[in-house]
């Protein structure tokens, strides 16, 4: 571990800050943010007054440091979800900020409180808190758009776990996303006043994601097809049903449908074979066209409405790219580290994201493991060392994304190799005639055919998995996993693979002694 910390140092900062946050979200830190803001500035005090003096007083201060900033970010993003609800019924002002959403009896519709009216007292919301109103069912609720202004009358609550599954805390989730409260809004008990055309650059975003579906629908794309389609593509998927669902998680293809780091790296590339000759031939391209190439990446994150997953892989690819400026050596671990740092400082409730801890993980083990299993590669031929890498690929993915997996879905798919084998050139040639096809729009005879033949491909990848599923023991399910045992399992993960790298007796001996205390650990906790 101790050459861990020496080769990325940065590590050790981002884990501090990690643990701040953390420990802001168990606590109300919102009423100790005053506190935590007087620590960090009389951590730069010191820092500044023992920068010649010795390194461990000096990294200890900062240690401390990071902690009060993790402590403090997080306080603050949770300090803007605390709303004082009332106990009774009131009338309420509310502008919907996203698209509705139908439920079976009711429409959700997240809109910001911009006034609230308890009795003869109307006191306007100027911290924006935003809620989820569930308004009954009917023809008028469903019309309802993103932008509109409504008056209704309801009973504001904070966010409860009530009628909600044991072992999911769906109150620290509503807050982790800035949701304050819920309420149930009565058929005629709303009304409509008006609409406005102010747009974040989130919600600029999705509208222009939702002109591409509606490219998607002219095109005579429906069902799973559209479904399929939308979430590769633009990160959409309100329309994916639960059996197709059922049949990516089964096979152990999920992560293909949350756009993450393996849509941007086939994006990237994409943008590499056209501009790598063009900056062979010339040299003095190569930073312009790199910076172009940083813009495409992000115009790519916004048309999939800046997704905290595309975000983090346009983030780390950004990295490459100006490291990869200055020398040809990238160093792909520490650009991981900063991402995480800079996408942590800008949103510290993504710590507590299962997407964004799964993509984290499953990159870091794909950095740690690949040269190792590379190395031990026994082919010559190009075709069988492409196929090799790419099980390879999936094998460290896998080892690092498999317990989160079992930990929040109690599932690991069996046949997870087979499937990234087949499904991942056909998402690959899925993404790239998808671009091929929005960028013909204007030329609606060249892309129908086109669109045809990305039709097909989307099918043959549906029915792929389907077959997949069907195979005998697909899947384990019931998996149960307790913090320390997840902890545990990381920790096992890293020593097994210090011992395979440098088989010294001593690694050996740690690698044996987490694996054994693993097991006393998960014995306790069957047996209790």
């Amino acid at each position: 571990m101790s050459s861990v910390w020496r080769r990325h140092p940065f590590l050790r900062l981002l884990v501090m800050l990690m643990a701040g946050i953390a420990c802001a979200d168990y606590c109300p830190s919102w009423q100790w943010t005053d506190v935590s803001l007087a620590v960090g500035v009389a951590c730069v005090l010191l820092m500044v007054c023992l920068r010649r003096s010795g390194r461990v007083l000096f990294g200890l201060v900062a240690y401390v440091m990071m902690f009060a900033i993790g402590f403090l970010l997080m306080g603050q993003q949770l300090k803007l979800t605390h709303y004082d609800v009332g106990n009774g019924i009131s009338d309420c002002q509310i502008l919907l900020t996203e698209v509705p959403e139908p439920k079976p009896k009711t429409v959700m519709c997240r809109a910001r409180l911009l006034a609230e009216a308890r009795g003869d007292t109307l006191s306007l919301c100027y911290g924006r808190p935003e809620f989820l109103f569930y308004i009954a069912k009917d023809s008028v609720s469903l019309a309802l758009q993103r932008g509109d202004t409504l008056w209704v009358r309801a009973r504001l609550k904070p966010p409860s776990n009530k009628g909600v599954a044991a072992g999911f805390d769906y109150a620290r989730y509503l807050k982790h996303n800035g949701v304050s409260g819920t309420a149930y809004v009565p058929a005629g008990k709303w009304i409509k006043t008006g609409h406005s055309s102010e747009r974040t650059l989130r919600q600029k975003a999705l509208d222009l994601r939702e002109e591409l579906l509606g490219i998607y629908r002219r095109l005579g794309f429906a069902g799973d097809e559209l479904a399929v389609l939308s979430a590769l593509t633009l990160g959409d998927k309100t329309d994916l049903s639960k059996e197709l669902m059922e049949t990516y998680s089964v096979s152990g293809a999920s992560h293909v449908l949350a756009l993450s780091g393996l849509h941007v790296g086939f994006i990237y590339a994409l943008i590499l074979v056209f501009f790598v000759p063009l900056w062979k031939r010339w040299r003095r391209l190569k930073p312009f066209l790199s910076l172009v190439a940083v813009g495409l990446l992000w115009a790519f994150a916004f048309l999939t409405g800046l997704s905290s997953s595309v975000v983090r892989a346009v983030l780390m690819c950004s990295l490459f790219v100006v490291v990869g400026l200055r020398t040809e050596k990238v160093l792909t671990m520490d650009a991981l580290i900063v991402a995480a740092f800079l996408m942590l400082c800008w949103r510290p409730c993504w710590l507590f994201d299962v997407g964004f801890q799964m993509s984290f993980s499953a990159v870091a083990a794909i950095l740690l493991l690949m040269p190792g299993l590379w190395s031990l590669c026994p082919f010559g031929n190009r075709f069988l060392r492409w196929v090799y890498g790419l099980l390879a690929v999936s094998l460290a993915a896998q080892v690092g994304a498999a317990p989160l997996v079992a930990f929040y879905f109690g599932r690991f798919s069996v046949h997870f190799l087979l499937t990234n084998l087949w499904v991942i050139p056909l998402v690959s040639i899925v993404l790239y005639v998808a671009v091929g096809v929005l960028l013909l729009t204007p030329f609606p005879v060249l892309q129908q055919p086109l669109a045809e033949e990305l039709r097909v491909l989307v099918r043959l990848q549906n029915e792929g998995l389907r077959w997949i599923e069907s195979l005998p023991g697909s899947s384990i399910d019931g998996i149960r996993l307790h913090v320390a045992e997840l902890i545990m399992i990381y920790v096992c993960i890293y020593l097994l693979c210090r011992a395979l790298y440098r088989p010294t007796a001593r690694a050996v001996y740690w690698a044996l002694g987490g694996v054994a205390l693993l097991l006393v650990t998960r014995l306790g906790y069957l047996f209790y």
